[in-house]
Parts: structure tokens; sequence; C-alpha cells
């Protein structure tokens, strides 16, 4: 293996990506350095790689490069034999749907709700809408760069409270939790101020509609508000639209990223991604 692999990388947006062209991500860690490409996705938080080929195994393996898969709370939407394999569809195959239609709408990162969140969660888009159906990426790196020292010591003393059975319960036209799903996921504290266990980064940490209180807080319901807008302060500012290209594989890191998926004509359009997840630690704290 070179050490002087050179990774064909162009900037996607002044905040946030990585775009990468001309490799096969099968070949990453035999002719393509890991180390290449992960220290690429902790610069730019996000990593696409165009016109891949890859079977059900291929995903499998490239998620395996980044540490342990994280199986979806929803197996009746994995791919059959995957359970690894979340299925994003809105494709209906003898009368059942193959796959999740309406999972990621609204700003989060990914399973806030876990006492592990996903440290990674990797996309690869084998039918995508010509028209919409874009993903949205905001860093919350560059929200808490430009935050006041002042904010920054207050939030390193706040926890958020996740709970994934609130996040649930306000879906519609969703079958009801299983005891044992219910089981898997009670509701956690994370810090505001995380420290990436790689690069030691201090950045800001939201869930998105998972996140339901502020603990620690002599003010929680002011201290509430405040961290929504700083949330919604992120979405504006420091973002990238992602519009799909067919076999996109997207790899983000959900330490100091969040995103949402858009809306796109479900009647005439096909969507068939496939997801999998890496699991993460316990956010690391920088309290004072």
């Amino acid at each position: 293996m070179e050490n002087n692999f050179v990774l064909p990388l162009k900037e996607l947006s002044p905040h946030l990506g990585g775009n990468i062209e001309d490799i096969d991500v099968r070949e990453i860690g035999t002719a393509i350095p890991l180390e290449s490409i992960k220290d690429a996705l902790f610069r730019h938080q996000l990593l696409c790689f165009r016109d891949q080929r890859l079977e059900p195994e291929d995903l499998s393996n490239f998620t395996k490069l980044f540490g342990k898969p994280l199986p979806h709370v929803l197996q009746q939407f994995s791919l059959p034999g995957r359970p690894e394999i979340y299925v994003l569809s809105n494709i209906v195959e003898n009368g059942e749907p193959i796959g999740n239609t309406r999972e990621g709408f609204g700003w989060h990162t990914d399973l806030a709700y876990m006492a592990q969140p996903a440290a990674y969660t990797i996309l690869y888009g084998i039918e995508v809408p010509e028209v919409a159906g874009d993903t949205l990426f905001a860093s919350l790196y560059c929200m808490w760069d430009s935050m006041e020292e002042v904010v920054k010591s207050r939030l390193r003393k706040l926890q958020g409270r996740y709970s994934y059975n609130y996040l649930y319960s306000h879906r519609s036209n969703v079958d009801p939790l299983t005891a044992e799903q219910k089981a898997r996921t009670p509701d956690v504290y994370h810090p505001f101020a995380r420290l990436h266990p790689e690069t030691r980064r201090e950045g800001l940490y939201i869930g998105g509609d998972d996140f339901i209180a502020v603990e620690g807080s002599d003010d929680p319901n002011q201290d509430y508000t405040e961290i929504w807008q700083l949330f919604d302060e992120t979405t504006n500012r420091f973002f990238y639209h992602h519009h799909w290209r067919v076999r996109d594989l997207l790899i983000w890191d959900n330490r100091g990223l969040i995103h949402t998926a858009t809306d796109y004509d479900t009647e005439s359009e096909r969507r068939l991604v496939w997801r999998t997840s890496v699991v993460g630690e316990a956010p690391i704290s920088s309290k004072e």
C-alpha cells in the first residue's frame, strides 16, 4: 500500500462535504488506504462516492471498514437476510412496501435517542427521483466555532434528553412499537458540547425531534428555546444540499452533522436507497 496516495476529492460546499469520483470503494483497505478516507471524512464530515456498483455484501463490507454495523430498530424494513441494511423506498411489490417511505424527514442526527448513537451513516442510492428527493446536511461544528465563548461555557454544563418513544408517537400511519422495541430505546441523556473520539474536536450536539428536554439548567425552558434557535441557525447558515445521482454512496460522521430528507412525488417517482449505520460511542462531554 502506497503512503503517498492522493485522494481525488473536490469540496462540495464551503462548510462541509467532499466529492470523490473515479474510485471503487471496494478497493478501500487494499489499493486505497483506509486512513486517507477517514482523514478526509474527519475534515469534511461527509463524503460522496459517485457511480458505485455495489451488492448487499459490498455495502456491508464497506460499512465494516468503519466499525460494527448497527441494525435499525425497525427490522421489518431491513433487506431480507441482511439485518444491517435498512431499506428506504416508496416501492410496493405484491401489495407490500419493500422499505420505509417516511424515514429521515426533519433535521436530526441519527440515533441520538440511543445510549451509543450511530457514529457513521451510509446511504447507497439505487433508484433516486429525477426531481426533488434531495438530502440536506448542516455542520454543527461550524455553528459551534461561530458561537461566543460565554454561550459555549454554559452549554458545556448542560445535557439534552432524547426519546425515541416520543419521536415515534408523533408519526402518523405507523404500527405501534413492540414491547421489545420500546425496551431497546429508553430515554437517554447526552451533552450539548461533545468531543469527537478520534480528532478530539469540540462541537455542538443536538439530535432533532427526539430532543425533548434540557437537564442541569437553572432555566430549562429558556435554554430549550435557545438551543432550538442554535439548531435552526445551523440549518440556515452552514448547510449543503445534495442532489442525488443514481449509485451515489454517501457516508457521514454523525458526531457533528445534522441532516434531513426532502419530499418528492411518490406517485410518479421511484426511490430505493439502502442504509447502514455504524455503532458509535457514548457521547464524550467537554464539560468544564
